[in-house]
């Protein structure tokens, strides 16, 4: 092996792809094999300034116990500062409904990110490899997670650093055998209980044997994904901005301008995809564009709603169903929503507000405390200028008012009398007459 011509490519892609700067200070994940062994050295050949963490996951009995020792050992020869930190990994996974893998994700990476304030690290950088690159897209392959989970693993990732995506786990392991750095072997490698090592152990050799160059083709493929991605994101980032309306972790999406896109499956997974909709779903959702609206779907996280004209995504919450007290006396509340209450003279030149989030009520017909609430079925009131009641689910028929609008609506009542439909329309029971003496305005308040 040419040492020499791979620490030069180590070397040029620590600059260009990684953008690795003279006053970074690198924490190196290291758990001792060959990959965190030859990136360490890399780094301290190349002047880095580094600090080494290790994790004992405790998954392999004493073989865990020997790594953490033989890693702190190295990092004390190499003058590195060396953390450890030891983790019940197997009791996370159970406690948390996680695979063994992601728990062990989620573990070392939470202790990465607080580590890294502590120390000052401005970089975190881990041995993953252009092997580890091809395993990573045929999970994604078989997850569906979508054309940017295909890209694999980029050099850089916020402060992530990569650097050993070029190499292959041969020529990693040969280039520890010929400047003679000793390395742990992970025995659990060689096992396939886990995801990541069938990928590992029974696929890509099934590959390799169709495809002696089966790395390089890969390596390539990668790249070529990769840059398709940064043309397809640049048409959905160009889209979402011209069409789609956001507010906080709320999304509007006119479905007309779906429906007409020639590549709507593609482009929607793009837009719900941060929001936890993955494939099926989402080809259910496209489905259901031209079905009748109302239709619901939900992630983990996010509920999407199919309305008339729109495609509503709003975080899921728990639906208020309680009733806020508004006493006598108070002239402002924020909660649930901010209103301002007032009693006044009822004045001789009168004139009925035209705003909807002022309403007017006859004081002398009022009972405080009054009380906010969400609709539920079967109410109803009188809607101003009628005679009989009419329902409030109705009601917001004919307004064509979306599910989330309805969901987001309050009711203010009198006892058990709905007296306004809060920013819709008052109870005709309730309104100015020529002999109301005083009246209560109430305005909602932005």
């Amino acid at each position: 092996m040419n040492t020499i011509a791979f620490r030069r490519k180590f070397s040029d892609i620590l600059i260009d792809k990684c953008r690795v700067a003279n006053n970074d200070i690198i924490l190196v994940a290291f758990s001792g094999g060959a990959d965190s062994m030859a990136l360490l050295h890399l780094l301290k050949n190349e002047g880095c300034k580094c600090i080494a963490a290790h994790c004992n996951f405790h998954l392999r009995a004493d073989e865990s116990d020997a790594d953490a020792l033989f890693a702190e050992e190295v990092c004390n020869r190499l003058k590195v500062r060396f953390h450890k930190t030891d983790f019940d990994t197997r009791t996370f996974a159970e406690e948390r409904g996680l695979s063994i893998e992601m728990a062990a994700r989620q573990l070392r990476y939470d202790w990465f990110e607080k580590l890294m304030k502590e120390t000052g690290a401005t970089l975190l950088a881990t041995g993953h490899h252009g092997n580890d690159n091809i395993e990573t897209f045929f999970l994604n392959l078989s997850r569906g997670t979508g054309l940017k989970g295909l890209t694999g693993m980029s050099f850089r990732s916020g402060s992530i650093i990569r650097p050993l995506l070029f190499a292959s786990a041969d020529e990693i392991r040969d280039y520890c055998k010929v400047e003679g750095f000793d390395y742990r072997i992970d025995s659990t490698n060689i096992e396939s209980d886990y995801q990541r090592n069938k990928i590992r152990n029974l696929i890509v050799p099934l590959f390799e044997e169709l495809n002696p160059s089966f790395f390089a083709t890969m390596q390539n493929n990668l790249s070529y994904l990769s840059d398709t991605y940064g043309i397809f994101k640049a048409e959905a980032d160009s889209f979402r901005e011209r069409i789609v309306a956001q507010s906080g972790d709320s999304i509007l999406i006119p479905i007309e301008n779906i429906k007409e896109h020639p590549y709507r499956g593609a482009l929607l997974f793009e837009i719900l995809q941060p929001y936890g909709f993955q494939g099926q779903m989402i080809s259910a959702v496209i489905k259901s564009l031209d079905g009748i609206p109302g239709r619901q779907f939900f992630s983990h996280s996010h509920r999407l709603v199919v309305d008339r004209f729109n495609l509503l995504v709003v975080p899921i919450t728990e639906l208020d169903k309680s009733s806020h007290a508004i006493e006598g006396g108070v002239s402002e509340i924020s909660v649930p929503i901010k209103m301002s209450i007032s009693i006044f003279d009822k004045p001789d030149n009168y004139k009925v507000s035209r705003d909807p989030n002022t309403a007017h009520f006859d004081a002398g017909l009022v009972e405080f405390p009054l009380f906010l609430r969400k609709s539920q079925q079967g109410d109803r009131f009188m809607p101003l200028g009628m005679k009989q009641f009419k329902k409030i689910s109705d009601l917001f028929i004919d307004l064509k008012m979306s599910l989330i609008d309805k969901e987001n609506s309050w009711l203010l009542c009198n006892g058990d009398d709905i007296m306004w439909v809060v920013g819709v329309r008052i109870d005709d029971r309730y309104k100015i007459r020529a002999n109301t003496r005083k009246i209560l305005e109430i305005k909602v308040n932005p």
